[in-house]
């Protein structure tokens, strides 16, 4: 066999020399590239851990600004209606000023958003701060997912899921048990403070960390703009369409159709009869200016949201999948503190606690799944076994709740095994959905998607609340009356509470059934 010199090693150390863990940045060392995908998994949480507070936490922030509970909903849907407003611009707006720039500037603005929270005496400004913090928080998940995805090959992205994984789950983990401890002992404007602190201590992480512009910089991505292996554009690639000439009227359809839907959403916690046409109509109106703008962005020659790049039955069926798991997760994250603070009686310490021990156990179940994820990887029984999973931690929280003394060991087995299931729902369907998608096509599918998660989070968190409360009231009515008003109440919310745990457990059984039946994701 012949070899030509090109092909030979100049000295024996140049054949010992280990290629670059991302080909995009060849001369970042090995901790550099770890230290860049645990800051993309902290930036990536922020939003995460923002939903656990508010839904942990929102009756003391009710109380304390003495609004009431129906009015109080706008805090909730500014928000959302805000992120849905930053999942769409995302794209455009980093290619303008790249990946690094639209981070920085939405952690600056989450952070002033998360100030003017904690400072407002009430309920107006309140939801005027939330609009605020929504806008710079909702889209830094898809950001962060966006930035990992372009920055390196599909063989390389191992090396940045190492970090991303264990810096978002961690720093999810830790929420709960430090909010609650926190809160206890100063109050509910600490659980804003915390948010905007987190953001202001990764302003200079991500300043440090990620890659700026140019040279085959991921941020280069453009809508309509050739890229390379990587995603990346030339440094010499031309701005695109300017941004005063996109398409605002779509933007506006968008955003308001999100804003209608996510609050007809919200309002099922404190549904009535007399106001079934009315929600109804606000949501239809959503829904009809949600498929008028993607309608108009699909006629667009550079749209901010390209439904033409969505159209993959792989990525539709992951997405339903996706939207499958948010409504539960939805419906955990708002049930579960109620039962534990309001049905057991718990102190809000201890609750916490707990849910950041389940937090915990996600965390080692990331570092399982990454170790076997050559055997797991594009096996849809794993995502079946997820649900299954879900469902048995369903059942036994539904067992605490109906349990007497043993209530709080039954909680904390459901709890344990909970964390361990979103590695196998969620994560595995995320690697099996976005396999074979372009690079070009990956930032609108998932700024699409992180739409979706805050639409579906709003429906489980409204259907919950709704089902507690009509099953509360149910309960109530049967009660003995010889029992006191407050143990009542924690006996009447209990029982709502197991027969809707229960109801979930049986949901996600079938849904691990679809998991198996289906051949998208395979």
């Amino acid at each position: 066999m012949k070899f030509t010199p090109s092909v030979l090693p100049s000295s024996p150390s140049a054949a010992l020399v280990r290629p670059p863990l991302l080909s995009a940045h060849p001369h970042w060392a090995a901790w550099r590239v770890y230290a860049f995908g645990a800051v993309l998994g902290l930036v990536a949480s922020l939003d995460i851990v923002g939903a656990i507070l508010i839904a942990m936490a929102g009756t003391q922030v009710q109380l304390g600004l003495h609004a009431a509970a129906r009015d109080f909903l706008w805090a909730f849907t500014a928000y959302a209606g805000a992120a849905v407003v930053a999942n769409l611009v995302l794209v455009r707006a980093a290619a303008h000023v790249s990946w690094r720039g639209f981070t920085l500037a939405s952690l600056a603005v989450f952070a002033a958003g998360s100030l003017a929270c904690a400072a407002s005496p009430s309920l107006g400004l309140l939801v005027a701060a939330r609009a605020l913090q929504g806008l710079g928080g909702g889209g830094l998940f898809a950001a962060a997912r966006i930035l990992a995805q372009y920055s390196a090959q599909p063989r390389e992205r191992l090396s940045l899921f190492w970090g991303f994984g264990l810096a978002n789950f961690t720093l999810v983990a830790l929420a709960p048990w430090a909010t609650a401890t926190l809160m206890a002992r100063h109050g509910w404007p600490l659980l804003f403070l915390l948010q905007a602190g987190l953001a202001v201590l990764l302003l200079p992480l991500v300043w440090l960390l990620f890659p700026r512009r140019g040279a085959g910089a991921p941020s280069q991505v453009r809508t309509g703009v050739p890229v390379d292996a990587h995603g990346a554009a030339p440094a010499t690639a031309p701005m695109g369409t300017p941004m005063g000439s996109l398409d605002w009227p779509g933007v506006a359809a968008f955003s308001l159709g999100a804003l209608l839907l996510v609050h007809a959403l919200e309002q099922l916690r404190h549904f009535a009869p007399a106001q079934a046409p009315l929600l109804a109509g606000w949501a239809l109106a959503g829904l009809a200016l949600l498929v008028a703008a993607l309608r108009r962005f699909h006629r667009h020659p550079d749209p901010w949201l390209d439904p033409r790049r969505l159209a993959s039955r792989r990525y539709l069926v992951g997405l339903a999948f996706y939207g499958l798991f948010y409504l539960v997760n939805g419906a955990w994250n708002y049930a579960v503190p109620a039962l534990l603070v309001q049905g057991l009686h718990m102190p809000l310490p201890q609750a916490g606690a707990l849910l950041s021990l389940g937090g915990a156990v996600s965390v080692v179940a990331v570092v399982v799944f990454h170790l076997s994820l050559p055997r797991v990887m594009r096996k849809r029984r794993y995502i079946a076994l997820g649900y299954v999973g879900l469902a048995a931690a369903f059942a036994l929280m539904a067992q605490a709740a109906h349990a007497d003394g043993a209530a709080p060991a039954w909680a904390l087995a459901g709890l344990l095994l909970q964390g361990a299931m979103p590695v196998l729902a969620l994560l595995q369907v995320a690697m099996m959905t976005f396999v074979e998608m372009p690079t070009e096509d990956f930032a609108h599918a998932y700024a699409f998607k992180s739409i979706v998660r805050e639409i579906v989070n709003a429906l489980g968190a409204g259907l919950t609340v709704l089902q507690l409360q009509h099953g509360s009231e149910a309960a109530l009515q049967a009660a003995a009356p010889a029992l006191a008003s407050a143990d009542a109440h924690a006996l009447a919310l209990r029982a709502a509470a197991g027969d809707l745990l229960g109801a979930l457990a049986l949901g996600c059984l079938l849904v691990a059934a679809v998991a198996v039946a289906q051949r998208s994701l395979k």
